[in-house]
């Protein structure tokens, strides 16, 4: 089975400093450990796990990574300048090397992506997370989500 997980980085700090530097809040922190825990619960645990170059999401892969065990890479595609049908088809890219990946974005990018796979609206709050059965790439299937 091949599996697709969609995630919305932690709670950033809001401030006078730059999107990109916007860290994780305490509260973002335990919503990425929180998530990554209930991943751990419901065994989907990723073979590959990539985050946004953005430090919320490098520090919300950083959490999950520690507690998954699984490597964090960093993938500069999940910014947030990709469209919702380019995010779509740039996880299928993904799943062509891996049984399992975790995409760590941004919205609101990553609740459309999973929309466009659930056929129904997603509104992911901090460390949200959706999950998907990828093994007939043409019909995706929405498996369950936290939030």
């Amino acid at each position: 089975m091949k599996i697709l997980i969609l995630m919305r980085h932690g709670q950033a700090s809001f401030g006078a400093m730059a999107d990109y530097d916007r860290p994780l809040t305490p509260a973002g922190q335990e919503q990425a450990r929180r998530a990554a825990q209930n991943l751990l619960r419901r065994n989907l645990r990723p073979t590959l796990l990539l985050a946004s170059p953005l430090l919320r999401a490098q520090q919300t892969g950083q959490i999950v990574s520690e507690v998954l065990q699984v490597p964090l890479h960093t993938a500069f595609d999940l910014d947030g300048r990709l469209s919702a049908q380019g995010l779509v088809q740039w996880a299928q890219a993904q799943l062509d090397t891996a049984d399992s990946v975790l995409l760590i974005g941004h919205n609101p990018n990553i609740s459309l992506a999973a929309g466009l796979l659930s056929g129904r609206y997603h509104s992911f709050g901090p460390g949200d997370w959706a999950a998907f059965d990828w093994t007939d790439p043409q019909h995706p299937k929405y498996l369950e989500e936290e939030k």
